[in-house]
């Protein structure tokens, strides 16, 4: 049933709740006295065994209907087949256990993983955040000297330019002299 696990399943064979029905017909606080079962997880279970046995119920007469409404010694033996039917041995139950209990292991493994991944993930995260402020400080200074450096060369560029300028208008005013 869809929401019982392995280990709920044997808490509640414990409890002498071996199939769907008996789970349905249980009361919400009888659930709560089973280890592991809160109220909450209680109506849950209530709920989807109801939700399973009554779609169990449905689909008897849907199958009956399928025949035509006759009840044919067929159906009636697969009927009584059905209702016959013994409940899994102590072997089967420790094979599905086994079973659900080796997809539960394997499940943690991949959470385990996927927990690694995410740590690993956020410590490169982190380390190129850190790279990338130090690189933006570097920046900053390179940056901070280039403009220092230019701005020394164009004062001195326009030192050049004034020197040049005055040099001309010493020369005319010297020729201007001399005529």
């Amino acid at each position: 049933m869809r929401g019982v696990g392995p280990a709920l399943a044997r808490h509640l064979l414990a409890h002498g709740v071996a199939t769907v029905e008996d789970l349905a017909g249980m009361d919400e606080s009888e659930l709560c006295s089973i280890p592991n079962i809160g109220a909450s997880r209680a109506a849950v279970l209530k709920k989807v065994a109801r939700t399973e046995t009554e779609t169990m119920a449905e689909s008897k007469p849907a199958a009956q209907a399928a025949g035509g409404g006759r009840v044919t010694p067929e159906t009636r033996h697969s009927e009584k087949a059905s209702e016959q039917s013994t409940p899994p041995s102590q072997d089967e139950m420790n094979a599905r256990l086994a079973e659900a209990e080796a997809a539960r292991q394997a499940a943690e493994g991949k959470a385990v993983k996927a927990q690694a991944k995410a740590r690993k993930a956020k410590r490169m995260a982190a380390q190129l955040a850190e790279e990338f402020a130090v690189a933006r400080v570097k920046a900053k200074k390179k940056a901070k000297k280039m403009k220092a450096k230019a701005k020394k060369a164009i004062e001195k560029e326009k030192a050049k330019a004034k020197a040049i300028l005055d040099g001309q208008a010493s020369g005319k005013k010297k020729s201007k002299s001399k005529k």
